[in-house]
Formats: structure tokens, sequence, C-alpha cells
């Protein structure tokens, strides 16, 4: 994924369960407050359409704007 959007702000953490089966989430750094289990099936779908979404890639592109304005 970090291939497709390398610009994109992802953090993996562990999600709260038994030791026996450790599960991550993914949390998107650019929209605050969402957080996607992901795995098989439909969770890495809803997550790929959020990286998709017009205001997730608005957040994105207004930050790298606003690196590169501050880097010059």
């Amino acid at each position: 994924m970090r291939e497709q959007h390398p610009d994109d702000r992802l953090e993996t953490v562990p999600k709260a369960t038994s030791h026996t089966d450790p599960q991550r989430r993914v949390i998107c750094q650019d929209c605050p407050g969402r957080l996607y289990s992901v795995g098989p099936g439909e969770t890495l779908k809803n997550f790929e359409l959020h990286l998709k979404n017009r205001q997730h890639r608005q957040r994105v592109a207004d930050r790298v704007a606003n690196a590169q304005t501050a880097g010059h």
C-alpha cells in the first residue's frame, strides 16, 4: 500500500485482543479518528476505499503542499 500511496501517513498498531491471536489495526494519521481493522475481505477493501476518498486525498495533498512550502 505504501507503494501506491507514498505520501499517506499510516501507522499500524496492535488491536487489544488476546495474546494468542495478534491482530493489527491501521490508523490514518491524516484523518483523525480513523482506525481500521485490516485483514482479508471487506476490511481491507474498506481501508482501500478510505485511501481513495476525496476528503482523505485532499488532506494528504494539503499536508504535502504545506510541507513543501515550509521547506523553501
